[in-house]
């Protein structure tokens, strides 16, 4: 239902999932971000629509959006006085996410905003109030404005120039509506202002497709949060005779104060809503360097603590000091389980505390971390710092003969901590040669290994000591989130794709909707179809996006080997395993009942999602059971997905075998088969061959040659029985 006036186009869209309960009403309130301008299937894409299909079925998400809504009363375009902020009202939800800013920030020709902008929080509470009234008790998301992007390629001068004066504005806009939050009862403030990356926009400001699924993401995890009341860090530290200062760590409330015991330098960093249980975690040193772990912990309800060590290189001192530290923390309220990370030196500190305090670590993550200090500052194979060696032999109480062949370094520890399967992270620069990873990280991991603790290792090729961090940050803050108690995998949750592609990308132009629906009519024509393969490119490569299916005597090497199985290609490129478990619920096998599905899944979410191996192994589990479930009539062959990457240290590769290994037993040889054909594609040195494409990604026609007559043998076995 689309609404239209003068001054706005109203969107009033109704996306309802069917529930056996009533379901949880989500108005999403906004502006031309809300209402899916510049998307070419507003219906499918625009954010309020993905964010229904990632809420589900207890749900139901309507959006009241106009294009140049504003938050401003005294704007040119206020939303409080449309109709469809009235309708939104009427509707009485439990939850509104309001989305707006953007349009406040013009200045230029009528549109004269901004100077009104000092009523902003006086406004967005104004918005509160009513919302409020329409249902007691109602949870009201207040975000900030999605970013812009003056500098992207290919604007227009006089748009580049616009958003160039306005995106600096958005700043003070997110900085009033958090104030705003933070003053009222029921409202929760939402940062939307890392939500977008350049490439998820197309005119500098509006979401591309991607863009909108990315919005929806993060206000479905705002949504499913559950939040915990606020704690006052200052008033609690007051009532334990603890003075503090009140800070900002990008904009996030934060207290300083001194440990009371030894005056050692401290900080905690609120998030603006508190996860349930209070989490938090603490970093050991470099306080504030490359943060994107910590903002995005802290987006998610964490707190972020800080308790100077540095001085103590992992020795028993710091062990003692971070026992003060924890035992205050537990007194203000935060969890008995923090989050430990380690850069660079702060491994000797944070491995340290976790040996001999695993009951009190969710988990431990290291980033080029030091794991023994004769690699690092001692220079045995690392770079030598002697003022760092002569301190940090004092904190030890040891001699440099004493230190060549001391046994109390984190790696001869980890016993405690594998004992109680405390989870390890690690990001690795290959090329360190300050803090070597072959006797510190890796050294690490493979002792803790075998020791049977859970271990995870990104490594970054080619890369030294710095930067640090892993980007995109979002698989190593989706493990650290699991690990606290907040499980989150994308990869096992059913949505549609955001995906559109061009004539290059093999679909023909259109976008992953129109081929969703010309599956169904494919399946609808074709009911006879005995055998279907699904998966991403690489099955859809096997015949192409038109003619799918198997052709006897036709030259492609699906029509030599199965033209005379009734066989179908139901791939669609840039799937992933989310997008196949929607598939199956709405795509060509509600109609098709195939008696062998061979499934080949999971590239996509390794090489353009990011999702680790354990979280894509998940994905494809899910698929198979999915799968089991709605067809119970088919066998299916589980091929893992096919080798990625030049070279056996790629990341993408080591995700790839971490699939296999987690998948392997899903093959039980009576309904489920599982193929690791990976063999057929690399050479003796582990380097891709003729067989796979150029980009080290797809397989080349002699790839899809060998898949298939690999096949043929079990294929032959279920569909052609003597």
């Amino acid at each position: 239902m689309i609404a239209s006036g003068l001054h706005a186009l109203a969107l009033a869209l109704t996306f309802i999932q069917s529930a056996p309960q009533v379901p949880v009403r989500v108005a999403c309130i906004g502006d031309s971000v809300t209402f899916g301008a510049q998307l070419a299937d507003r219906e499918h894409d625009a954010y309020p629509v993905q964010l229904a299909a990632r809420l589900g079925g207890g749900f139901e998400v309507r959006a009241f959006a106009g294009g140049g809504c504003t938050l401003l009363r005294a704007a040119d375009r206020p939303i409080m006085e449309t109709a469809l902020f009235r309708a939104a009202l009427a509707w009485e939800p439990d939850v509104s996410v309001v989305i707006l800013g953007a349009n406040d920030t013009c200045s230029g020709g009528r549109r004269r905003n901004w100077q009104h902008a000092a009523s902003l929080g006086e406004d967005a509470l104004a918005l509160v109030r009513s919302l409020h009234l329409a249902r007691e008790g109602a949870r009201v998301i207040l975000c900030s404005p999605t970013p812009m992007f003056p500098g992207l390629p290919g604007l227009a001068p006089e748009r580049a120039a616009d958003l160039a004066r306005r995106a600096p504005r958005l700043t003070a806009v997110a900085t009033m509506l958090r104030e705003a939050a933070a003053g009222a009862v029921g409202v929760e403030f939402l940062d939307l202002s890392r939500v977008l990356a350049a490439g998820e926009v197309g005119d500098g400001m509006h979401p591309t497709p991607f863009g909108a699924a990315a919005i929806a993401d993060r206000v479905a995890e705002a949504i499913e949060m559950h939040p915990a009341p606020g704690l006052d860090l200052a008033g609690a530290l007051g009532s334990e005779g603890v003075e503090s200062a009140r800070s900002e760590f990008y904009g996030f409330p934060s207290v300083d104060f001194a440990l009371p015991e030894d005056g050692a330098a401290c900080t905690l960093v609120a998030p603006h809503v508190a996860a349930r249980g209070y989490p938090w975690i603490w970093r050991a040193r470099f306080f504030g360097h490359e943060p994107a772990l910590d903002l995005a912990l802290l987006e998610r309800g964490f707190h972020l603590a800080y308790c100077d060590v540095a001085e103590f290189y992992g020795a028993p001192a710091a062990v003692e000091r971070w026992e003060r530290f924890h035992a205050l923390g537990r007194r203000l309220g935060l969890a008995e389980r923090a989050v430990l990370e380690g850069m660079s030196r702060g491994g000797l500190a944070v491995f340290a505390f976790a040996a001999e305090h695993p009951e009190h670590v969710a988990a431990v993550y290291g980033d080029n971390p030091v794991c023994d200090f004769r690699s690092w500052p001692g220079g045995r194979s690392g770079k030598r710092s002697d003022p760092d060696w002569e301190r940090c032999l004092a904190a030890w109480d040891l001699t440099e003969d004493e230190a060549w062949s001391f046994g109390g370094m984190p790696l001869d520890r980890l016993e405690p901590l594998a004992r109680a399967k405390v989870p390890v992270m690690l990001v690795l620069g290959t090329a360190d040669d300050v803090v070597p990873p072959a006797e510190n990280g890796e050294a690490l991991a493979a002792r803790y290994r075998e020791l049977g603790g859970p271990v995870q290792v990104w490594r970054k090729p080619g890369a030294g000591h710095h930067p640090h961090g892993l980007d995109p940050v979002a698989p190593l803050a989706r493990a650290l989130l699991s690990a606290a108690g907040f499980e989150r995998n994308p990869a096992t949750r059913a949505v549609p794709s955001a995906e559109y592609r061009g004539v290059p990308a093999g679909w023909g132009g259109g976008t992953w909707w129109d081929q969703l629906a010309a599956l169904r009519a494919l399946a609808a024509r074709n009911p006879e179809l005995r055998l279907a393969f699904l998966g991403d490119s690489l099955t859809q490569g096997l015949t192409g996006s038109v003619d799918r299916i198997a052709q006897p005597g036709g030259e492609r090497a699906f029509d030599r080997f199965e033209g005379a199985r009734a066989a179908v290609s139901l791939g669609l490129s840039g799937d992933r395993t989310e997008h196949l478990l929607y598939r199956i619920g709405h795509g060509a096998l509600t109609t098709l009942e195939p008696e062998v599905i061979v499934l080949q899944i999971g590239a996509n979410n390794v090489n353009a999602a990011g999702h680790t191996g354990a979280e894509t192994a998940a994905g494809i589990a899910a698929v198979v059971e999915l799968l089991r479930a709605r067809e119970p009539q088919a066998k299916i062959v589980l091929c893992g997905p096919f080798p990625l990457g030049a070279t056996r240290d790629d990341p993408r590769r080591t995700a790839i075998d971490r699939v296999h290994e987690l998948v392997a037993p899903l093959g039980d040889e009576r309904d489920v088969f599982y193929r690791d054909l990976r063999p057929l594609f690399l050479d003796e040195e582990g380097r891709p061959n003729a067989r796979m494409a150029a980009d080290h990604v797809h397989v080349s026609p002699a790839g899809q040659a060998a898949w298939l007559a690999a096949l043929e043998p079990l294929l032959a076995e279920l569909l052609d029985p003597r």
